[in-house]
């Protein structure tokens, strides 16, 4: 091989490379991306599901209540 032919190989080694590492970046910023969003999803699902036990608390608390009152009542 001469000068020119490997000078040639290598510009397309190099090629090859930034083409390469352009895609791993963007595979990488693409996951980033949809990390970040799952994140979110999660921490809005947590909050959901606290907003709803305390809903369910207050909901049934009463019926709880209710239900010792009664309870004891009879066992008087």
């Amino acid at each position: 091989m001469n000068q020119e032919q490997i000078t040639q190989a290598l510009r397309l080694t190099n090629n090859d490379l930034v083409t390469k590492l352009s895609e791993e970046m963007t595979t990488k910023n693409l996951l980033a991306v949809q990390l970040t969003e799952a994140q979110q999803t999660i921490a809005n699902l947590q909050a959901d599901i606290e907003e709803l036990t305390q809903q369910l608390d207050e909901a049934t608390k009463p019926a709880e209540e209710i239900i010792n009152k009664k309870e004891n009542n009879h066992d008087t």
